[in-house]
């Protein structure tokens, strides 16, 4: 079947078009705004596009796992990083107080091989309920070029940059850095003076990459999970 949109990047483009509006609207010489109100704007703009990359993300993954859930996937259905990596976050805790206290009865009690979450290593067993879109979105929410990749090589992806620039042709991680330098001086630094077109050029980058990483996204759950478990 040809690719379809996630609702996330449906609501991504929503969002994104609606304040490249506004700040086009202000930007217009017939506004009644000062150039230095208008530019808090501009500022403003780039500022939510930040937060509309992480709940992209966000939304994406959590529509992903509640779409494994509610059509009760196999084991061999859910990409493989997904399952080790909820295997370690049950773990990891018990491994880190045993190289504390060197308690091997504790930790033999709480990595029994009885737990219910080794179901995630049963590749028949059906959707296992210690999955959740918390054991992929973790602590790297925010859309860090590091972060973005850690996320997606949760699902399986090596390099979401490497695929999205193979797929669109162009240098998106260079894009997004520049971008996020900008956000990162709004926020902690001497704000930069921007135009419309400075800001209009940094969302279409933004909407050009947020396309191809849900076509990335949508080829890699299509090949490892199944159509059906898209949107």
């Amino acid at each position: 079947m040809p690719y379809n949109k996630s609702q996330a990047r449906v609501d991504f483009e929503t969002g994104t078009k609606s304040l490249k509006q506004v700040a086009k609207k202000v930007s217009y010489r017939s506004s009644p705004l000062k150039y230095d109100q208008k530019l808090l704007i501009f500022q403003s703009t780039i500022f939510l596009m930040s937060a509309k990359i992480e709940e992209y993300t966000k939304v994406l993954i959590e529509g992903l796992i509640f779409n494994y859930k509610t059509n009760g996937a196999l084991m061999s259905e859910i990409p493989e990083n997904i399952r080790t990596k909820t295997l370690i976050d049950n773990q990891l805790m018990h491994y880190k107080n045993y190289n504390h206290n060197s308690d091997e009865r504790k930790l033999l009690e709480r990595l029994s091989c009885t737990n219910s979450y080794y179901d995630l290593l049963d590749l028949t067993s059906t959707f296992s309920r210690s999955i959740s879109s918390k054991n992929v979105l973790a602590n790297n929410k925010y859309p860090s070029v590091k972060n973005l990749k850690i996320l997606y090589l949760r699902i399986g992806i090596n390099d979401i940059f490497q695929a999205v620039a193979k797929k669109g042709k162009k240098d998106y991680k260079s894009q997004l850095d520049s971008f996020l330098s900008i956000r990162e001086a709004i926020a902690h630094q001497e704000a930069p003076v921007m135009t419309f077109q400075d800001v209009e050029r940094h969302l279409d980058n933004l909407i050009d990459l947020i396309n191809n990483i849900d076509r990335v996204v949508y080829s890699q759950i299509v090949k490892v999970s199944g159509e059906k478990y898209w949107n």
